[in-house]
């Protein structure tokens, strides 16, 4: 009976021990499994590559409270763990990796340890691919809004996740569907009408509660917007320019970043942005950055100030995102294969940054065109931003953003003419191009995404459209043309009206304008207008690189050469409303005596000795010795 009874309690003992025992196993098992499936929120830059020209790469880890962990690295030949750094905020480290010149393509582990638990981290160290374009005179930039070109993929529209989670387009602030296979599915149209460089204005997550299909507040530095695809079809976007001869620019922005990006939700290091106790916007007065007599108050204002309430203002000399901000740029250019990039608001961050930035990004590329965005008024301002002996040197960018040429063709075609107004201004800006080095760089426009329509701006008239192509594709620089321009769209109020869809690019549209049949009788002229102008300057290096010899304006009428080694061409316009007739006496050091001018397009006549032009006439003309 004793021993029945203890033999019984030894039984359930053991039955007790070993549920116990394998409780704790599965236990085990569940944390060891959710350990596995763990990761870091973020991890930047996700991967890189072997071969960089600089041997440090500082990778920022995000994740909650993963300073409280050690980290290795296993598997890496060539690569070592130089530092874990912490910062201020315990959800963040910055690994300081060495990359000898030994180092190949690899795959190795980043292992982290701790109260935050165990994650290992496959990093990737690719082997290089990059090949070299830039950009030069004789492409042609087509600017885009992506999301209002070409909606190439309706099951990207709406996340319910995401903020502003559904596209609508009848409101002018909206998402409204426009992507990259839109893009993609519309690089023909682009070819044709002679583009030979993209500019999508930013493709990256900006997941902002308004206003976000813009794109100019990041919320992801390393990521695509879902509503405009995915990494890969950028680069599917960029390998399919590239298969046609046609280069790939990238819209950057160092000033800001969108108010929803993890890094301003959950801040490193609140010395990685300018914050003020109330709100505080920039003066966006440029002169204060080379005023001799300039307030630091005014200074700080200029670049420290938000751009808007939702753009929080980076702070660049914070030497940890400083070197974040570089690293960036170069991933997005060595895995996109990028050949050019236009720096937005280049005004308003630190300039020593930008120079550094620059010259980084240069070291590493030596033949990536940049150029940057600066909305200055005056030839003073604007060459200060490219150094040229009258502002900090070097900066290595190699062109701006010409809105001293984009104001002059305006007000030729719409202002009165006189000594330094109307076309004369258009004059005086080219006598003013001895200021830059390299004038032949700078990136040329009569309108974009942030201005009122070129159309609309010369009151419709399509002689006056007519004369503004024909000085965008004949001068020096490197010409801009904005989306819809070829349709003479004409929106002149309001960012979400000018950057309007365009009419095809959406299942269902009424009007598709992608092909002749779908545009009116004028939009077809300014459609082949602008063919026949880009095929005319592809066939003459005269028209992209040659030299310029200018005419002092005469009552309304410019006249102006491109000429080199191999062609002579002379541009005529005249800007009044009166017919007029210049003596061909006037330019004989180009039209020798018994010289031919052969008409290219136009309708200026040449006769006897004279040139005939009628009212808002134009012509072009090739001279044959």
């Amino acid at each position: 009976m004793t021993y029945t009874a203890n033999n019984q309690c030894s039984k359930s003992f053991l039955n007790i021990g070993f549920t116990y025992i394998l409780i704790v196993v599965i236990a085990l098992l569940a944390q060891n499994a959710v350990a596995q499936k763990r990761q870091f929120s973020h991890v930047d830059p996700p991967h890189w590559w072997a071969g960089m020209k600089n041997a440090n790469l500082e990778i920022l880890i995000h994740s909650k409270d993963i300073a409280l962990n050690t980290f290795d690295i296993k598997g890496a030949i060539g690569v070592a763990l130089a530092k874990v750094e912490q910062m201020p905020n315990p959800n963040y480290v910055i690994l300081h990796l060495k990359i000898s010149g030994v180092a190949q393509a690899q795959i190795f582990t980043i292992g982290s340890r701790g109260k935050a638990g165990n994650i290992q981290y496959k990093y990737e160290l690719k082997p290089r691919k990059y090949i070299a374009r830039g950009l030069d005179n004789s492409d042609v930039i087509y600017l885009i809004t992506p999301d209002r070109f070409a909606n190439g993929d309706p099951s990207n529209d709406s996340f319910d996740k995401l903020n502003q989670p559904e596209a609508d387009r009848n409101e002018p602030y909206a998402r409204h569907g426009g992507d990259i296979q839109g893009m993609i599915n519309h690089l023909d149209y682009m070819q044709q009408l002679g583009m030979t460089a993209l500019w999508p204005n930013p493709l990256l997550e900006n997941n902002q509660p308004k206003e976000s299909y813009h794109g100019y507040a990041f919320t992801d530095y390393y990521k695509i917007d879902q509503r405009f695809g995915t990494n890969a079809l950028y680069k599917t976007l960029s390998d399919s320019l590239h298969r046609r001869g046609m280069k790939l620019i990238q819209d950057v922005v160092y000033n800001h970043i969108g108010n929803e990006h993890y890094l301003y939700k959950d801040m490193p290091d609140k010395d990685w942005f300018h914050l003020f106790d109330t709100y505080t916007q920039t003066n966006y007065r440029d002169p204060v950055l080379y005023d001799l007599y300039a307030s630091d108050y005014d200074k700080k204002i200029m670049t420290d100030g938000w751009f808007d309430k939702h753009m929080p203002d980076l702070n660049q000399q914070n030497e940890l995102l400083a070197v974040y901000l570089v690293q960036q740029t170069i991933w997005w250019v060595e895995e996109f294969d990028i050949d050019a990039l236009r720096i937005d608001t280049y005004a308003y961050p630190d300039q020593a940054f930008m120079r550094r930035w620059a010259k980084e990004v240069k070291v590493q590329y030596p033949d990536l065109f940049l150029f940057a965005e600066t909305w200055v008024h005056g030839h003073p301002s604007q060459a200060w931003f490219l150094g040229d002996g009258l502002g900090p040197e070097p900066n290595y960018m190699d062109g701006l953003t010409d809105f001293q040429i984009y104001f002059a063709i305006n007000d030729a075609l719409t202002k009165k003419q006189e000594w330094t107004d109307g076309v004369s201004k258009l004059y005086n800006t080219l006598a003013a191009d001895y200021i830059y080095a390299h004038p032949e760089k700078m990136v040329t426009f009569v309108d974009n995404h942030d201005l009122a329509r070129f159309h609309g701006y010369v009151n419709k008239n399509l002689d006056k459209f007519r004369m503004g192509m024909v000085l965008l594709y004949t001068m020096r620089g490197i010409p801009s043309v904005y989306y819809g321009t070829e349709l003479l769209m004409a929106e002149t109020e309001g960012h979400g009206k000018i950057r309007q869809d365009f009419p095809g690019g959406w299942p269902g549209d009424s009007q598709n304008k992608f092909l002749p049949e779908g545009r009116t009788a004028e939009e077809n002229q300014a459609f082949d207008l602008i063919v026949s102008l880009a095929k005319l300057r592809a066939s003459h290096t005269a028209l992209q690189s040659g030299k310029t010899t200018q005419y002092i304006p005469r009552s309304g009428v410019y006249i102006y050469f491109r000429h080199d080694d191999v062609d002579t061409f002379m541009i005529a316009i005249n800007t009044s409303d009166k017919n007029a007739e210049q003596p061909l006496t006037m330019f004989r050091e180009l039209v020798p005596e018994g010289a031919a001018l052969e008409p290219v397009m136009g309708n200026v006549n040449i006769e006897f000795s004279a040139v005939h032009l009628p009212a808002l006439g134009y012509g072009i003309f090739r001279v044959v010795k």
